[in-house]
């Protein structure tokens, strides 16, 4: 399990406001596959279907699996057998989309009807740590334009989704792995305290709903 990773993931679990035992989940851009394993060991999913573009996360995550109901696939997007899921996650993918549009339609059409798609956000224009990170990295990493949150919501309305955000229940945060900037020649200035900051007020879980009727 991507251990750094963690705290965020029970903040997403604690702040999601739908009941996962039992359910079919998917996690879109799942690495190593931590965080289905985590929903099946804390919360009891069903199954757990993962995808991702890196053929060797794919390979840890299925290496990694035990007897746990989980299914992993190296693909950029939701395989098209995948369908009828109770709930969808990511965490930090959108910002690394060139073609968000193609992306929300394909998840809007691997939910149920009902179901949502909890997408963590951090890296977008209203995030001053993370826009920052993203001016030093964007060229090296061929990233999108930073995006707004307010397009973000905007484009997945314009598929079919009910949108909604919160900030996540954060708790605390390990100060190992946060004693540094996130990027070189930033502001010397408190670090923590700007940790603190982002993860509370800048890393936000947004939530798109599928309509019933949809």
């Amino acid at each position: 399990m991507q251990e750094e990773h963690v705290f965020v993931w029970n903040a997403m679990v604690d702040t999601i406001d739908a009941d996962l035992a039992g359910r079919r989940v998917l996690d879109a851009g799942c690495n190593r596959g931590g965080f289905l394993r985590l929903l099946y060991d804390r919360c009891g999913i069903a199954e757990g279907y993962g995808y991702d573009p890196a053929p060797g996360a794919i390979e840890d995550a299925r290496r990694l699996i035990a007897r746990r109901p989980l299914h992993f696939e190296a693909a950029d997007r939701v395989p098209h057998s995948w369908s009828d899921f109770d709930a969808a996650f990511s965490h930090e993918v959108l910002y690394l989309l060139h073609d968000l549009s193609t992306h929300a339609a394909a998840i809007y059409a691997a939910l149920a009807p009902g179901a949502s798609y909890y997408a963590v956000m951090g890296v977008h224009d209203g995030s001053p740590l993370m826009a920052e990170w993203h001016r030093a990295h964007a060229a090296e990493l061929e990233l999108p334009e930073l995006h707004r949150i307010d397009d973000v919501v905007e484009l997945f309305q314009a598929v079919g989704f009910e949108a909604a955000v919160a900030r996540l229940r954060i708790g605390f945060i390990p100060a190992a792995g946060h004693d540094g900037d996130a990027c070189a020649g930033s502001d010397p200035g408190p670090r923590l305290v700007r940790w603190l900051e982002y993860y509370n007020d800048h890393k936000l879980l947004l939530r798109f709903t599928r309509p019933i009727a949809g």
